[in-house]
């Protein structure tokens, strides 16, 4: 899964290709070679300081993480009059199936969705309408994709990360969402053990993998998540739906870091550390650090958090302390594999007051072109409105 990117480019038109709104262009799912032969033309955009073999490599190991295993599909756009193993790719994505929740009139009920990733058309074919046809034609089929077997006969929403702004993906369904995040720099062992002028701070315990799955992931906490979204439900209107947290996500993510740190940093010990937590106060995250192409592009980026909403001031203040406790641990962590920042998404009140406890200057910025998340809802089809709140839009469900 990667960031949705359809950069701009100069048109070689060749007379041998269909026109876009031609009856001839399909898009269909690829075959096992045609998806590594997608890979290798996206390999350009999404590397990074990989080679094409490296990049490939961790394509197939990211598709065996069990998120995803079953429900992958790599679509391309191709002219049906060439034989199959012959098909010039004319535009790819990927969608990948996932668990969801849907919370309706204080009802609440287990939803497949897709997520929309790695929308690419090659240099030469761009501008000639072909990425916009793929969406179209993706459009229609991911309201019925893959759901056999399940509840309903149609799936309610999809959702995608656009880095070209708001605005391309909004024509075809899928509307942005809050896209905002705090940033925080990265502290040194020795800033870390420095008291903050006016705050006593708790030392926040590392978490590893199997305490994530403990302390975010287990039945009982996902049933206290399921009955978060009912009690939404019976306060407002409309439906809610949700990404399920599930420990598949963070595995995948782990998968991602992991195998960059290998092929990076395979001097170092692997990343054991996943998270952090207070277990006073129970407040909780799962993160990971992600490798850009440079230095300047790592980001340990915060994947969700978790924490009991306070029910006064004092729970308040102490919430926040904890939260604030946890950030400071991540700013070490991201010293130590040398990112350039913290990262973490759509920050509630409280957790921009716990960052404004480490940096007062920290602010919310709210992008505009990169990661906007977007969601496509098909409910109102089915009798649950037009409207639709997205819960824990953070960035666990990046795809």
């Amino acid at each position: 899964m990667k960031d949705i990117s359809i950069a701009t480019g100069v048109s070689n038109s060749e007379p041998s290709l269909p026109a876009a709104d031609s009856p001839d262009v399909i898009l269909v799912p690829a075959t096992p070679e045609e998806r590594i032969e997608s890979i290798k033309l996206n390999s350009v955009a999404w590397k990074g300081p990989l080679d094409v073999q490296t990049y490939i490599a961790r394509e197939n190991h990211l598709h065996q993480q069990r998120l995803v295993k079953d429900g992958l599909t790599c679509w391309i756009l191709v002219d049906r009059n060439q034989p199959e193993g012959k098909r010039t790719i004319l535009s790819s994505c990927e969608t990948y199936k996932k668990k969801a929740l849907l919370a309706y009139d204080g009802q609440v009920e287990d939803v497949p969705t897709h997520g929309v990733g790695s929308v690419y058309c090659r240099p030469e074919f761009r501008r000639q309408g072909y990425a916009r046809r793929m969406l179209e034609e993706l459009s229609k089929k991911l309201d019925t994709w893959q759901m056999d077997n399940e509840r309903r006969d149609q799936s309610l929403f999809t959702v995608l990360f656009s880095d070209i702004g708001k605005n391309f993906y909004a024509q075809y369904g899928w509307r942005p969402f809050s896209s905002s995040h705090i940033s925080l720099k990265p502290i040194s062992r020795e800033e870390y053990d420095q008291a903050i002028p006016g705050i006593k701070l708790r030392m926040a315990r590392a978490l590893f993998a199997e305490d994530v799955r403990t302390c975010m992931c287990d039945d009982e906490v996902l049933e206290k998540q399921r009955e978060l979204l009912r009690e939404a439900s019976k306060k407002s209107p409309g439906a809610k739906v949700a990404i399920k947290p599930d420990y598949d996500h963070f595995v995948w993510h782990w998968a991602r870091e992991e195998f960059y740190a290998d092929k990076l940093y395979s001097h170092r010990d692997p990343p054991v550390i996943k998270g952090a937590g207070d277990d006073t106060s129970k407040v909780y995250c799962a993160w990971n650090r992600n490798f850009g192409e440079t230095p300047k592009e790592n980001t340990l980026f915060i994947l969700r958090w978790m924490y009991n909403e306070p029910t006064s001031p004092s729970d308040s203040q102490v919430t926040a302390e904890a939260i604030a406790a946890i950030l400071r641990r991540a700013q070490l962590e991201a010293h130590e594999w040398n990112m350039a920042a913290v990262e973490f998404w759509n920050p509630t009140p409280l957790m921009q007051k716990a960052a404004a406890m480490l940096d007062p200057s920290a602010e919310v910025i709210h992008r505009e072109k990169s990661s906007i998340a977007s969601l496509r809802w098909t409910g109102a089809e089915q009798g649950l409105g037009k409207d639709v709140e997205w819960f824990w839009n953070e960035k666990y469900t990046w795809c």
